[in-house]
């Protein structure tokens, strides 16, 4: 695989994060840089749209929804004040595959559209319900459609979505991912999972649409420790 991996990620005290890592070698290059300023409310699900935007909820019961523009990663970080969007986003999970966002809220996933690069609250639109019973524990995309996640049982699982109320599972994995805290994934079949001790471990899937998880294999980690993030999101696209 080929491309740079964009992290995004969230502190315990509020502060955002920001680490690259080259996906052909694993290795990371640069960061984790973490901000001084916090985002200033408690946020409860986090997906990167692009290099310098995210899309933040809030963890309270009008599940507000922000999105977060980036001025600079580089040797700091910093970001303009979260902008407000709008209400309703109670979403638990979160995860953008470069034109759908896709929320979890009680098991129920819906996909919204996303227009353009820096969105306002009408340039999301559609909240489509693609299904429910969808318990997972962690949430990211690997194309257009497609969606990967575990569960607290130990699944790996992929879904294509075909349209509202109308998608494919596939249980690649039937056991050992349930130590997963987060799994992040920025195209190419590529798949980063952290660990609570703050471990982040790497895998490469050869096909990751063939609904066959016997091509999945460990290429060890970016890192034993040191991600002590709660929040964690990949920029999607990156890496062929």
């Amino acid at each position: 695989p080929t491309g740079k991996v964009s992290v995004y990620g969230v502190q315990p005290d509020g502060r955002l994060t920001y680490a690259a890592i080259d996906a052909a070698t694993g290795r990371r290059t640069h960061g984790n840089v973490v901000s001084t300023t916090t985002l200033g409310f408690t946020p409860k699900a986090i997906a990167t749209l692009n290099f310098n935007t995210l899309l933040v909820t809030e963890d309270g019961p009008e599940g507000k929804l922000y999105r977060v523009d980036i001025i600079t990663n580089n040797n700091s970080l910093s970001f303009h004040p979260p902008v407000h969007l709008d209400n309703g986003y109670t979403h638990d999970l979160l995860a953008f595959d470069g034109t759908y966002l896709f929320g979890i809220a009680d098991g129920v996933l819906r996909r919204y559209a996303v227009y353009t690069a820096k969105p306002t609250s009408t340039d999301i639109s559609g909240s489509a319900l693609i299904g429910r019973g969808f318990t997972l524990k962690t949430l990211t995309t690997t194309a257009t459609n497609w969606l990967l996640g575990t569960t607290d049982t130990g699944l790996l699982l992929s879904y294509r979505v075909k349209g509202i109320e109308d998608y494919d599972r596939h249980q690649l994995k039937d056991a050992t991912w349930e130590g997963m805290s987060h799994l992040l994934s920025p195209g190419g079949g590529v798949y980063y999972g952290h660990l609570p001790n703050g471990a982040l471990y790497r895998y490469r899937d050869l096909n990751p649409h063939d609904a066959n998880g016997d091509d999945i294999t460990g290429h060890g980690t970016v890192d034993t420790n040191g991600w002590s993030q709660t929040l964690l999101s990949a920029q999607p696209n990156t890496v062929s």
